[in-house]
């Protein structure tokens, strides 16, 4: 099925845009020894050296880079089989399968499969290597900035604090070798800071809807690479924008604490590797939602993700994953009408509010792990405390609850 599916996709690529930038790109990083400059480079470090790989391939740079981007969908394969064989659940894996052909051939003409890959391999060893764990989440990190979130998925402290120093030290480690050998390695958080709101992102919804009744489609111009709003109100869209993502992040903390406090108190079936997957997934969805940009490619990591959810155990996201393949179903049309964008849009916020809903409502179940005579019987009064371990005694997250005990 691989084959076959993405044969179709290689055989449909009929230009190389993006893959012909990071040619000229590799050639400045080579000749010149500087990151490239503009308004075009938005991108970590670590995807200068990713752009530099296929200059060591047998073919020309962009067949090599087709063939590194198949490589990297190939490895998102294996490590959904991984996951699959732990669950017996094979859903996810053919989402993958079936999903990344519905967007098109851009998949492989853009470099978005490596990050994609490196989270999802960081979150089949979520619980299991942290050190591993943290290496990937910053490897991921230094080429495109969000795989990072997936420390959020980490709810023991231990673990995070081992997780967290590998993953600044990859980090650190990128950045410094980058400044030796082209110069500022932070130049693209400026060019990422200034951009607008672009025509995709799930806040141009107005726009789009006024386009759908009234044939009236909104002003654009082309900034970063990319069409942007240019009609009055864009501005303070894409602020509000940046508000709510940080909103975003700060509830993502909230629950990450609330979270590990409810399984130091004894919820054992918050602490399975399926729930931090679940919470992952729903973050990066937020963020998405609340972007300012969202690009064709971006697809890609949701869809990775849903892929994971949909495979690694007992998931409380399953529609919202259905939407978001939903949703990919319909990248590939945007540029064909404002109804398909409004769509699409409209598929993703719905997911991130079901997840949203869904990981509100675990929280709020405490004793849902429990047997129903064991929740009838035991659960202690409202408003008391529940006993600690004593000395000596197993801490809660050194348990083995049912879903953590293939450890």
């Amino acid at each position: 099925m691989w084959l076959a599916t993405r044969s179709l996709v290689v055989i449909d690529v009929s230009h190389l845009q993006d893959v012909n930038n990071y040619e000229v790109w590799s050639h400045y990083l080579t000749s010149a020894h500087a990151i490239p400059d503009g308004e075009s480079w938005q991108y970590p470090p670590g995807a200068a050296y990713l752009m530099l790989v296929p200059r060591l391939g047998p073919a020309s740079y962009g067949a090599s880079f087709v063939g590194l981007m198949l490589l990297c969908d190939l490895a998102v394969v294996a490590l959904l089989a991984v996951l699959a064989r732990r669950s017996g659940n094979y859903r996810g894996l053919w989402v993958w399968l079936i999903g990344m052909p519905l967007l098109g051939t851009f998949t492989v003409l853009r470099f978005d499969l490596v990050p994609t890959a490196i989270a999802i391999a960081a979150l089949v060893v979520i619980h299991r290597r942290p050190h591993w764990f943290g290496v990937l989440a910053g490897l991921g990190a230094s080429i495109k900035v969000w795989p990072i979130v997936v420390l959020f998925g980490e709810w023991d402290r231990r673990r995070l604090v081992r997780a967290t120093a590998m993953a600044v030290a990859v980090l650190a480690l990128v950045f410094a070798v980058s400044a030796l050998a082209f110069g500022d390695p932070a130049s693209f958080l400026g060019e990422q800071g200034s951009r607008g709101l672009q025509e995709e992102a799930v806040g141009t919804l107005p726009w789009q809807v006024k386009a759908i009744f009234t044939d009236d489609l909104p002003r654009r111009a082309i900034h970063y690479g990319a069409w942007q709003i240019a009609e009055d109100g864009a501005d303070a869209g894409a602020t509000l924008l940046e508000l709510l993502s940080l909103a975003a992040l700060a509830a993502a903390a909230a629950w990450w604490w609330l979270r590990a406090r409810a399984i130091r108190a004894g919820r054992d079936d918050l602490a399975a590797a399926d729930v931090s997957r679940d919470f992952v997934f729903a973050v990066v969805l937020l963020l998405v939602v609340t972007s300012r940009v969202l690009s064709p490619q971006y697809m890609v990591w949701l869809l990775g993700l849903s892929a994971v959810v949909l495979t690694a155990g007992e998931t409380r996201l399953t529609r919202p994953a259905w939407l978001v393949l939903a949703a990919s179903a319909l990248t590939t049309f945007l540029f064909k009408s404002p109804t398909s964008i409004a769509i699409r849009d409209l598929l993703l916020l719905a997911a991130a509010v079901d997840a949203t809903i869904a990981l509100i409502a675990l929280l709020r179940s405490p004793g849902s792990h429990l047997p129903a005579a064991a929740r009838a019987g035991s659960q202690p009064p409202r408003g008391s405390a529940l006993p600690g371990p004593a000395h000596g005694a197993l801490a809660p997250q050194d348990r083995q609850s049912p879903a953590r005990a293939g450890r």
